[in-house]
């Protein structure tokens, strides 16, 4: 199991990044949350086998229809030990 903190940038509002990382994660057995920070950047942490996390990863690469990724960094981050793939909202930016 290894643990990840994925930072992308990108034209994503309005494109239901949120859930389309939500979707694949689930489907993908992979754990852990996704947000919006300000208005150009996702970050999502995440829990997972490595192979499912480099599908995940090339998969928010991409992104949803009609949004474009500029940067994508990942960083190796402790385990949380998450129980499911939850989307946080905040104040600023309902998702």
């Amino acid at each position: 199991m290894q643990s990840l903190q994925i930072t992308l940038t990108g034209k994503i509002q309005n494109t239901g990044f949120p859930f389309y990382v939500k979707q694949f994660a689930e489907l993908n057995h992979i754990k852990g949350t996704v947000h919006i920070s300000g208005n150009i950047s996702i970050i999502i942490e995440a829990e997972g086998e490595e192979s499912n996390l480099d599908r995940f990863i090339e998969y928010c690469r991409i992104g949803p229809l009609g949004a474009s990724v500029f940067t994508l960094n990942v960083a190796r981050s402790g385990k949380r030990g998450f129980d499911s793939f939850q989307i946080i909202e905040n104040e600023n930016n309902k998702t």
